[in-house]
């Protein structure tokens, strides 16, 4: 029975990460086509457009970074892209990866992949120099809207988007794969 709901639940929840990544940003015209999760071979260019009205910081204030994405690039590509199980498997397999959780740090606290640093969406422009250039990047949000404006806000900046990786549905979909987290106190308690 707990098994059955359990492959419900992940159909609902990939169905539901399908059609937010379908509806893009919601303009007419929008034709792109749309990969959820790509292989770990894939090398076509398919195209993903996250939808921007999900995945907003609790306190839903401003995005600091959205001026600096005005020239970036408005979909990712394959490449550009990490499932939770190839992520899983690289930092199994003690990939070199820096790993950067761009929810805020009450949402990190509560629990975050393995290796993961915390560095606000609203930091990203301020804490730059932290993220490395010279090798692969994997940005995480909850879902992986704040993560995309992140890679966005990164390419705007010189970052090569072959290096920029966004984990596709975010820490939900790491949840939902049973993926181990790591949870910290706030405030000593």
């Amino acid at each position: 029975m707990s098994s059955n709901v359990t492959r419900i639940t992940q159909a609902l929840g990939l169905g539901l990460l399908i059609a937010v990544f379908s509806a893009g940003c919601g303009t007419p015209g929008n034709t792109n086509s749309t990969t959820v999760t790509p292989s770990a071979g894939t090398t076509g260019k398919q195209e993903v457009s996250p939808g921007k009205s999900e995945d907003q910081p609790p306190n839903n204030t401003a995005n600091p970074t959205a001026g600096a994405n005005a020239s970036a690039p408005k979909t990712l590509t394959a490449e550009s892209m990490i499932s939770a199980s190839q992520l899983d498997e690289g930092i199994k397999a003690k990939k070199d990866w820096q790993i950067i959780d761009v929810r805020e740090p009450s949402e990190f606290a509560t629990g975050h992949v393995p290796q993961a640093v915390n560095i606000p969406l609203g930091s990203v422009e301020a804490q730059i120099t932290k993220i490395a250039k010279d090798r692969d990047v994997i940005l995480i949000c909850l879902t992986g809207v704040r993560a995309f404006t992140a890679w966005q806000t990164l390419v705007s900046k010189g970052y090569d988007p072959q290096h920029l990786k966004v984990l596709v549905g975010g820490m939900e979909q790491w949840r939902s794969l049973g993926s181990g987290e790591v949870t910290e106190s706030i405030g000593g308690c």
